[in-house]
């Protein structure tokens, strides 16, 4: 008698093995559970790190800026008319006295009149030498008046090309892009045109100066000043004065900003702030907290929370009255943020103007070689303290890729033995019923033949 092989679940024995499996291998892979759990874990701790150190190199970003341009803002206090005034970050307050003596003019020319815009060219070359470069203009049998300024714009040459008409003749307009002339040249300079005619029909287009180069000139402080444009910068430091009128001497008076001021602290408060949040928000605990992935525990983090309250009150040496963030109106909330009160900060920028724009980039000691300092010992690829603690971590979670991969192969191969057993356990009940019903088969018939 052949007794049958059985694998499928339970058909033999009634049992549902494949469950009850399951459910064994479930109970023994809670190790491993629990092992990815905590890798997960770790790696949120990694990304909270990454938060923080983006966060850092953002604040101090704004540092340096104010480093770079000072603290101190300032505005146009006086009302000019002869010349407006744009700042840069970097401008100082002070007062000067400027007088616009003329204002730059581009070099224009004007061709004869032409009768129609249509009318013909004479065929020729137009040579025009505009600031030291020169441009060849071919101008072929029966090109108009409109078809020669088309080929002065297809040129190159740094020039405007247009037509005007008096209502009775059509002119060719040619006005150099640029005002001035270069200040080692002449205005002859700034614009030249030659023509050389070789056509026999047709009129010469007649070109003629109607405008001549000229400069801007202006005195600041008595200083003469000659600009190509109408535009003069770097007279003044972070100050671009743009000539709009001849007139006499007008004073221009540049006073500290206090709303251009609070805005540029702002910036660093801001910046604070959001790093303050995310550090606070994982020091923050209650009971259901999950700890295992914040940094609750963590006393880098603690000790970083710390240092950056330590700015608020940070002195810089050499400063006269003010001398930290705390002496502008930088006030530090219950949660550690920042907040800015105006009043006190005016009151800062009356007292000592000069403090207040070198709280940022006093040299060595101002808040942005401190903000640098604490934010590269944190964040510095090789040696900083969340880099550092970064680098572990992730350590510890490829440690446990590799834990977690013997572990599966134990798991596996507890399964793949715990499908051997219950099949050689459904193969012997498979068999003993098969014999069973044999013996019962047997009887019953030993019993007929009986009767």
């Amino acid at each position: 008698m052949t007794i049958p092989t059985f694998s499928a679940s339970g058909l033999a024995s009634g049992l549902d093995s494949g469950s009850i499996i399951d459910q064994l291998v479930k109970i023994e892979s809670q190790p491993i559970n629990l092992l990815r759990s905590r890798q997960s874990a770790l790696k949120t701790q990694v990304s909270i790190m990454g938060d923080i150190a983006s966060k850092l190199t953002t604040l101090n970003t704004a540092a340096k800026a104010l480093g770079d341009t000072g603290l101190l803002a300032v505005q146009p206090a006086s009302s000019n008319t002869s010349f407006s005034v744009t700042t840069a970050p970097s401008t100082s307050a002070g007062s000067y006295s400027v007088e616009v003596k003329a204002l730059a003019v581009a070099a224009k020319a004007r061709s004869a009149g032409f009768t129609s815009g249509a009318a013909e060219a004479k065929a020729g070359t137009l040579t025009l030498e505009v600031q030291g470069s020169t441009y060849t203009i071919n101008i072929a049998a029966g090109d108009t008046l409109a078809g020669v300024a088309d080929a002065i714009k297809s040129s190159g040459a740094p020039v405007s090309a247009s037509l005007i008409s008096d209502g009775t003749n059509t002119y060719l307009s040619v006005t150099n892009s640029k005002t001035g002339f270069p200040l080692t040249g002449t205005a002859a300079d700034a614009l030249k045109i030659t023509e050389s005619y070789t056509g026999s029909t047709g009129q010469a287009l007649g070109l003629a100066n109607i405008n001549t180069a000229a400069n801007a000139s202006l005195e600041v402080d008595g200083l003469p000043i000659a600009s190509m444009t109408n535009d003069v910068a770097d007279v003044i430091p972070g100050v671009t004065l743009k000539a709009l009128s001849v007139s006499g001497p007008e004073d221009l008076v540049l006073s500290p900003d206090v709303d251009g001021t609070a805005k540029r602290v702002q910036t660093f408060i801001d910046a604070y702030n959001d790093v303050m949040k995310v550090i606070h928000g994982q020091l923050t605990i209650d009971a259901t907290t999950d700890r295992s992935s914040t940094l609750a525990g963590d006393a880098a983090i603690r000790g970083l929370q710390q240092r950056l309250s330590g700015l608020i009150s940070t002195q810089v040496g050499g400063l006269v009255d003010v001398r930290a963030l705390a002496d502008l109106g930088v006030k530090t909330a219950r949660d550690g943020s920042l907040s800015l009160d105006k009043d006190i900060l005016s009151k800062a920028m009356v007292r000592s103007p000069s403090s207040v724009n070198a709280l940022f980039s006093q040299a060595s000691t101002g808040l942005t070689s401190a903000t640098t300092s604490l934010v590269e010992g944190y964040t510095q690829s090789t040696s900083g303290i969340i880099s550092i603690r970064q680098a572990g971590l992730a350590k510890t979670i490829s440690a446990m890729d590799d834990q977690a991969v013997r572990m599966q192969d134990r798991i596996d191969a507890y399964r793949k033995n715990l499908s051997a057993q219950y099949t050689a356990m459904e193969n012997i009940v498979s068999g003993l019923k098969a014999i069973g019903n044999f013996l019962t088969q047997n009887a019953a018939s030993n019993s007929g033949s009986n009767k």
